[in-house]
């Protein structure tokens, strides 16, 4: 288990991995035909820099936390910035660390990272991620996230996913929810208010191709994108923890080399900057030595082999 690149298979799907961040970089459905199509981008040749990949997990919370600082049982926490383009934490911290391989198979892996608290962020943590691949009842692709409070003191945590997909002129994504967090300055989120009808998932609709950065509230878990050009679609199917999602969307003024060619869907179990939400918005309170596990598939079906819904 030499090396930071790791492929596995089985039937009809290969997904790529690396340990450094524990993301995906590549996601591929082969068909009958033969035709391979890739299911997330394709990053194969992302060089190890997270946010060029296919996918990567986002933990110990998803997204920011406004003015990096929160208060929790009378005790304020501070975090410092992760990125140099923005002056929030972004993502937490899994994605910009190397993890371990525990276990590799030809159809699964297991990551595990441990992270000790300092000054750029007061959580201390182990984690594990599995990827695995199986083909019965349908070909799928499960990745399962866990999160261990290695603290002294409780905290709140949180577990989500990054997908990139692929954007094609006729794609749609389909994914209910019951309320819609604007977005603000420095790309945080604003009140909780009605769907806009144009970002409106619950039947499927294309996404505006403009910047889209917002946050979603009350998903049951269930979403299907589709790409008619391909003949193929793709059901996510997430355990009930992970009741919220983001939308982005990109554009050349935040990223100047962007093609229009992907958008993320994220899975998350919270809202973001959920640590000053009354109900912390989803977080969970772990206790020293609790743990939260939440897992997310992904099947590919080609269009003629749909269920009718």
């Amino acid at each position: 288990m030499t090396g930071d690149r790791f492929t596995l298979s089985q039937g009809p799907l290969a997904v790529d991995l690396d340990r450094r961040g524990a993301v995906i970089c590549g996601f591929r459905w082969t068909g009958p035909a033969g035709v391979t199509q890739h299911l997330m981008r394709d990053a194969r040749h992302h060089d190890g820099d997270p946010l060029k990949a296919s996918c990567f997990p986002l933990l110990p919370f998803c997204n920011r936390v406004r003015d990096n600082r929160f208060q929790l049982h009378g005790r304020d926490y501070y975090l410092q910035p992760n990125q140099p383009w923005d002056r929030h934490y972004l993502h937490g911290d899994g994605w910009l660390n190397d993890w371990q391989v525990l276990d590799l198979g030809s159809d699964t892996i297991r990551f595990a990272l441990r992270r000790k608290a300092n000054a750029q962020s007061p959580y201390n943590y182990e984690a594990e991620i599995v990827y695995r691949l199986s083909v019965a009842p349908q070909p799928t692709l499960a990745v399962a996230l866990s999160i261990r409070n290695l603290a002294n003191e409780t905290m709140p945590f949180g577990l989500g996913l990054h997908p990139y997909f692929p954007l094609t002129p006729m794609m749609t994504l389909r994914a209910r929810a019951s309320g819609f967090f604007s977005e603000e300055a420095e790309f945080m989120p604003g009140p909780l208010t009605a769907i806009p009808p144009d970002l409106d998932f619950a039947e499927r609709r294309s996404p505006p191709r403009h910047w889209i950065n917002n946050g979603f509230k009350g998903w049951n878990g269930k979403a299907e994108i589709i790409w008619p050009e391909h003949d193929l679609g793709l059901h996510i199917d997430a355990d009930p923890a992970f009741q919220d999602f983001f939308v982005f969307m990109s554009d050349t003024a935040f990223e100047p080399d962007f093609a229009g060619d992907y958008f993320c869907f994220e899975p998350m179990t919270h809202e973001a900057d959920a640590h000053h939400a009354a109900d912390l918005g989803g977080l969970k309170l772990l206790a020293p030595g609790e743990t939260l596990n939440a897992a997310v598939r992904f099947t590919p079906q080609p269009l003629r082999n749909r269920s009718p819904s």
